[in-house]
């Protein structure tokens, strides 16, 4: 386990940030509460990341209620079949 610098970018009405997180390695999609936003939060999907030092930039797909940002973060991340590819569709 190490230390993770997570840069975050492409937020409207927000500069990029970062944040230090302990995790083996960074998943391909994160979820954030919005500060003060309740029950609001910011998808983001990793766009690269760098193992020699320990970096991974994500950058912002959508923001909103948890039910509406998780589909579309995870299917922008390539993690949830697109709408055409679901049985009956």
């Amino acid at each position: 386990m190490g230390h993770w610098v997570y840069v975050f970018s492409g937020r409207p009405d927000s500069g990029d940030y970062q944040q230090i997180a302990d995790d083996e390695e960074p998943g391909h999609a994160v979820l954030r509460e919005r500060q003060g936003g309740l029950c609001t939060v910011d998808g983001f999907v990793r766009e690269s990341i760098g193992d020699l030092m320990k970096a991974a930039h994500f950058r912002w797909v959508a923001g909103g209620a948890p039910s509406v940002v998780a589909p579309t973060v995870l299917q922008a991340s390539g993690l949830a079949p697109t709408r055409e590819g679901l049985p009956g569709q």
